[in-house]
């Protein structure tokens, strides 16, 4: 949420309650709305990756999956 609010490109940038939905974080511009879900650790890439790219969204809406390892690695789905 740091890194999203620090780019001064959203003006609203929450968590989800709880995190049970499908993206962990919710970032809201004048242009766009960005999605995310935040992994770390070990986690299986190739269904995570499938499971956010099957859901439909606006074209106004990004989806991302951000992996942190040693740096962040962005996907868009």
């Amino acid at each position: 949420m740091r890194i999203l609010r620090k780019s001064g490109e959203f003006q609203v940038v929450f968590r989800s309650a709880a995190s049970h939905s499908p993206f962990d974080i919710v970032a809201i511009s004048k242009s766009k709305v960005l999605l995310l879900q935040v992994k770390t650790g070990k986690f299986n890439f190739k269904r995570e990756f499938e499971k956010l790219k099957a859901i439909q969204t606006p074209k106004s809406v990004e989806k991302q999956l951000w992996i942190l390892n040693k740096n962040w690695k962005i996907v868009n789905c």
